[in-house]
């Protein structure tokens, strides 16, 4: 290649990035040029605070980023953590006061259990076996896949890391049949099955997505009272399983099988458990450690350890030198360093909305109209409007972070149960399913190139409405039999 020919072929690809970059750049500069029209410039009432108008403009900063992706999530985290500090919203130590919440670890926690259930190779073996246990029907595949998330929910606690782990099975299935790229019901369904009923099981455990922390920890820090593992999953677990239940039922009809059997899936599987081979020692001691974790978080009401030590006592037994399954060296690659950073940062923001009176003013502005409605008709129009605002973020945690102040605000502003509205409204923040960008399973599934854009909008869809009308249902019968709402 002469050095023309070569100039050619860089030229087009470096002036497509140079206008990537520039697009960064004016985002980036849209965000901050926000931040000090918010914060020095809007005219707010003279009873709002200068701490209440910076943080504000830090709000205003962030959910700009977040929903342009203008810098990456851990800078993002970094920019916010030094405006709180730099424009008077609170001071250093408010600024990174989101890091000492219990919650934020069990974001750590939960993925480097991920990553020993990975090395262990338990998670693959567990998947594999229960969707042996299909057969060769489509349907019961169908619902073998299904009940591997449900399990893998407690297991693994981030539904990014479960939709990676259950990728190459699916794919895996569907070569065993010889299925067309992009033409498969049975993949499609497969992947809309890991990727949105998957996500609809991690509304019942704590420690199922990362946006449950943060919900569990913005309550602690408005209430001064900590949410239970136990005391989550009584809440959400029955109504996350019957949805997921719901809508794997959907899904099916959605897709048909194109074929009646699947002969061939059942010798993959058997195929890649061989190769597995006899279950290893290490298998067995990371599922007694997960076990024995399980039972701990389900009996935390009794024994009144917090979440955070048994878990820490778990990953502790999971790296101990010649006992443990992984060393400290092979578990924090497992750590998303960049979410730990911007979901602390986040804290921190939503500490200062609350004690600035930020977001008590924001409650009152937005949501006065309902101040009048019952406490439950209030609940389902939040459910619906937050299932509508998945357009404007990319995932579940975000959104958590920047509207549960406001909704514990609201809630204390009307006199009602501030808990209870965050509990509901944050178990709703996962309703991301329409767009690829939506939710990061969403994206995992369009990168197989098993499935479009239209099919994922049109399934999509249909989970919105299943989610926020299901979950508008439990407000009036099970959140009320249980004495929630």
């Amino acid at each position: 290649m002469t050095l023309l020919q070569f100039e050619r072929g860089r030229c087009p690809a470096r002036k497509s990035g140079d206008a990537g970059l520039k697009k960064h750049w004016m985002l980036l500069m849209l965000a901050i040029v926000t931040f000090g029209l918010v914060t020095y410039v809007v005219p707010f009432p003279e009873t709002l605070s200068h701490e209440a108008r910076a943080t504000l403009g830090v709000a205003a900063f962030a959910i700009i980023v977040w929903m342009t992706q203008a810098v990456s999530q851990g800078l993002s985290g970094l920019i916010i953590v030094f405006l709180l500090a730099i424009s008077g919203a609170t001071d250093l130590n408010g600024a990174l006061v989101g890091y000492s919440n219990s919650s934020l670890w069990l974001i750590v926690i939960g993925f480097i259990m991920a990553g020993a259930m990975e090395k262990s190779q338990l998670s693959k073996r567990i998947a594999l076996a229960l969707v042996r246990v299909a057969g060769g029907s489509p349907i019961k595949i169908y619902w073998a896949v299904a009940a591997v998330l449900a399990v893998l929910t407690f297991l693994v606690p981030s539904i990014t890391a479960r939709t990676l782990l259950m990728i190459p099975i699916i794919l895996g299935i569907g070569k065993a049949f010889e299925a067309e790229q992009g033409n498969s019901n049975i993949v499609k369904a497969l992947l809309f099955i890991v990727a949105m009923s998957g996500t609809m099981m991690s509304i019942g455990v704590l420690t199922g997505h990362v946006g449950n922390p943060i919900t569990a920890g913005l309550i602690e820090g408005a209430t001064g009272e900590a949410v239970s593992w136990s005391e989550w999953f009584k809440i959400g677990g029955l109504p996350a399983f019957s949805l997921a239940a719901i809508s794997v039922f959907i899904i099916q009809k959605m897709w048909k099988p194109e074929v009646g059997t699947l002969e061939s899936a059942g010798t993959y599987v058997h195929r890649e458990l061989a190769a597995m081979g006899p279950i290893t020692r290490d298998e067995k001691y990371t599922a007694v450690v997960f076990v024995a974790t399980l039972l701990l978080w389900a009996t935390d009401s009794f024994h009144g350890f917090a979440v955070g030590v048994i878990g820490l006592l778990s990953i502790i037994f999971l790296m101990l030198p010649d006992i443990g399954v992984m060393t400290w060296k092979e578990a924090q690659p497992k750590v998303p360093w960049d979410v730990f950073v911007l979901y602390g940062a986040g804290l921190s923001m939503g500490t200062a909305l609350t004690t600035s009176g930020a977001a008590e003013w924001l409650a009152s502005t937005l949501f006065s109209p309902l101040n009048n409605l019952s406490i439950p008709i209030q609940l389902i129009i939040m459910i619906w409007a937050i299932t509508l605002l998945q357009v404007f973020f990319t995932g579940g945690g975000p959104k958590t972070t920047a509207l549960t102040p406001i909704v514990i605000a609201h809630a204390v502003t009307i006199g009602a149960d501030p808990r209870a509205f965050a509990l509901v409204l944050g178990m709703n923040m996962h309703h991301q399913y329409l767009l690829p960008v939506s939710n990061m399973p969403n994206a995992v599934a369009m990168g197989t190139g098993e499935i479009t854009s239209r099919e994922l909008n049109k399934t999509g869809a249909v989970m919105s409405v299943l989610g926020a009308a299901f979950m508008s249902l439990m407000v009036v019968t099970y959140w009320t039999w249980i004495g929630l709402v």
